[in-house]
């Protein structure tokens, strides 16, 4: 009896362990910057894709993601909500101009400290 008990763990402990990774790393699938453009989601996570222009060449902690034509300010650090909320700076650490990325962030509405279609990313990943 005991050796089925732990036969059953050894077969299911696993796969229980192998899920977790896939809830905790769900996200929606990534969208061209051109494709946010047309079909905006404001304020709700959303993951975008394109070319980093700009990086440390802007008076702000942000750059250019570019694709299809269409062209998001990226902000990785000094984002605050209307209510002073500060979001968490966002580390651009290993990212160049050129680099082909992936952002998980919010599309912002104009607010008080931010324009109309800024992005707010929470993640940046290089993808070539």
């Amino acid at each position: 009896m005991k050796s089925r008990y732990i036969l059953s763990l050894v077969a299911v402990f696993p796969l229980l362990a192998f899920s977790g990774c896939f809830m905790q790393g769900q996200t929606t699938e990534a969208v061209s910057v051109a494709g946010l453009m047309k079909a905006p989601v404001y304020d709700e996570g959303v993951s975008v894709y394109g070319e980093v222009s700009l990086l440390g060449q802007l008076n702000c902690p942000c750059f250019e993601l570019e694709s299809g034509g269409e062209t998001v300010k990226v902000w990785y650090d000094l984002m605050v909500e209307d209510d002073q909320t500060q979001r968490l700076p966002v580390s651009v650490e290993g990212i160049q101009n050129g680099d082909r990325v992936v952002v998980a962030g919010e599309l912002k509405t104009e607010g008080q400290y931010r324009q109309l279609n800024d992005f707010w990313a929470s993640e940046i990943e290089k993808t070539g």
